[in-house]
């Protein structure tokens, strides 16, 4: 194994790439992003491409569309004749064969332009590291954190949907994953297999929906906690940085460190990053011969551009999720009820394999909720931290050139930035234990409805 030093691993934590790899390729499973973004130009390859993400996307409209139909149907045929059981189980199905359409919709069809304004903004103007100074933290963190939350969420999605694949595997029954209605005797042969295939690909579909839109999500939150600490970093960092500008020595820089090093004595400081040292020999002859207040004025103008790009992509981000999570906290509360409620009136003699299945859904619903209300708080949080990363430099040594800036600075960082759901509920840590404790009363209430037939 080729072993690197730690300047080779620094210059590569470094350089700039593209942060949205995988979850763009989770995108274009779905259908919620062109698989003609990797084919660059014109030509004959170009308009096949293009030609080829119409019909896979045309296609994957079918079987999402076809699915939800037939279950709308079933519910319809099926409805008012007791089995509650069975009528709760199709209710869950359509409702995440409709979400799967319209994330199809949105992402594809109604804001791609947005979209494709977020992932340019971000890849395109993001700081791969610091500003000079005594030490300094990279992106390498916060994206091999967004790469491992992402990577494990979307196979727990393919796993937790495909499971039920293997349902009819193992009952031997010629049953079909997904039980609703066909107009049609889907047993015979190969009409058995086009139909087993049909709804194969939908669970496929669902799974890579689910991942794309809650994926997203969590990767852009955590890149912009991974902005914050490199933001947080900087402002500390921000009189060293004007020291270097002027072209200062090393009494001065060792004076100034230890000042700074009082002040910074607190761990913990970074949500993604890992702070390392810069030697003092590489800050000597970095800069050129001018005055404090120039040289202070060009880093923290630095800074505050890079508060602001991180504010305009949270804005985009905002515009973007909002409306969608604003349903999507309705559509998680059912679904936690229904597949809770489905869970315990499985009694028949495969209620094992059915339990399992259902209980992956209800962890999957879970999880997509926690991600959600989670990375989004992570986010509120770093807002508010700035004006704590500012005062860790050593301010009181150029109190008179600085207090002005300083206050200017204090008094904007204190917007803190809230990801919503429709610019209603805020997304944090408590809504989702209010989702949860919400779907369960939903659930009480539906046992109870239950009980009197």
């Amino acid at each position: 194994m080729k072993s690197t030093t730690k300047k080779e691993r620094i210059t590569a934590d470094s350089r700039r790439r593209d942060l949205f790899v995988f979850v763009r390729q989770t995108m274009c499973i779905a259908a919620m992003y062109p698989f003609g973004y990797y084919v660059r130009g014109t030509g004959v390859l170009a308009d096949l491409a293009r030609v080829c993400d119409l019909a896979y996307e045309l296609l994957n409209y079918f079987v999402s569309v076809h699915i939800a139909g037939l279950y709308i149907c079933t519910i319809y045929i099926n409805y008012g004749q007791g089995d509650l059981d069975f009528f709760v189980n199709c209710l869950i199905q359509t409702i995440i064969y409709l979400w799967t359409i319209a994330m199809k919709l949105y992402f594809r069809r109604l804001r791609p332009g947005l979209l494709n304004a977020i992932l340019s903004k971000i890849n395109d103007e993001y700081e791969p590291r610091s500003a000079v100074g005594f030490s300094f933290v990279t992106m390498a963190g916060s994206y091999r954190i967004s790469k491992l939350w992402i990577k494990t969420y979307v196979y727990c999605c393919y796993i937790g949907t495909i499971f039920w694949l293997a349902l009819p595997i193992a009952y031997r029954d010629g049953s079909l994953p997904l039980a609703c209605w066909y107009p049609f005797d889907y047993t015979q042969p190969i009409v058995y297999e086009v139909v087993f295939l049909l709804q194969a690909m939908g669970q496929i579909q669902v799974a890579a929906s689910f991942a794309s839109s809650s994926g997203l999500h969590m990767v852009l939150c955590v890149l912009i906690s991974g902005q914050y600490d490199i933001l947080f970093c900087s402002l500390k960092n921000v009189l060293a940085s004007s020291y270097v500008l002027m072209g200062a020595n090393m009494a001065e820089l060792n004076q100034l460190r230890a000042e700074q090093s009082a002040a910074d004595a607190e761990p913990g400081q970074y949500t993604y990053s890992v702070e390392e040292e810069t030697p003092l020999q590489e800050l000597l002859n970095a800069g050129s011969p001018m005055d404090f207040y120039s040289a202070f004025r060009l880093s923290f103008v630095r800074c505050i551009q890079h508060h602001r790009y991180i504010v305009a992509a949270l804005k985009k981000i905002e515009h973007f999720y909002s409306p969608i999570w604003f349903v999507k906290i309705g559509e998680v509360t059912f679904l936690m009820c229904l597949v809770a409620f489905v869970s315990t009136k499985s009694t028949s003699a495969n209620s094992f394999m059915r339990m399992v299945s259902l209980g992956q859904y209800l962890l999957l619903v879970l999880y997509e909720l926690f991600i959600i209300c989670y990375f989004a708080d992570i986010v509120f949080q770093n807002s508010q931290r700035c004006g704590e990363a500012l005062w860790r430099s050593p301010w009181q040594r150029h109190l008179k050139e600085v207090r002005s800036d300083y206050i200017f600075f204090m008094l904007n960082s204190r917007r803190q930035f809230q990801l919503t759901a429709g610019k209603i509920s805020n997304l944090n840590v408590d809504r989702f234990r209010g989702t949860i404790t919400t779907a369960f009363s939903f659930l009480t209430l539906l046992q109870k409805m239950d009980s009197r037939e």
